[in-house]
């Protein structure tokens, strides 16, 4: 791992539950740069596929088992539901 940076346990999740598309389920470990934007990614990645399916989608980030940051994102005007849960 790279030096400031820290690594987390992420997920994508909607109707409380994580969210699989074309058989990817969407969570995993992900290297994030230390900083006050540290969870930007996460939440791009998030509005990126609350955009496609068309409902919020909430991210979370564990580090270390604890919860160290989550947010929900609501899709843009117009986005269309292209798959149900």
């Amino acid at each position: 791992m790279r030096r400031n940076t820290s690594e987390f346990d992420t997920e994508l999740r909607a109707n409380g539950q994580i969210i699989t598309l074309d058989g990817v389920a969407y969570q995993g470990r992900t290297v994030l740069m230390d900083g006050p934007d540290r969870f930007a990614p996460l939440e791009r990645w998030a509005k990126g596929v609350a955009e496609t399916l068309g409902e919020p989608v909430t991210w979370r980030a564990l580090e270390k088992g604890e919860l160290a940051a989550r947010g929900t994102v609501q899709p843009g005007p117009g986005a269309q539901n292209l798959r149900a849960l």
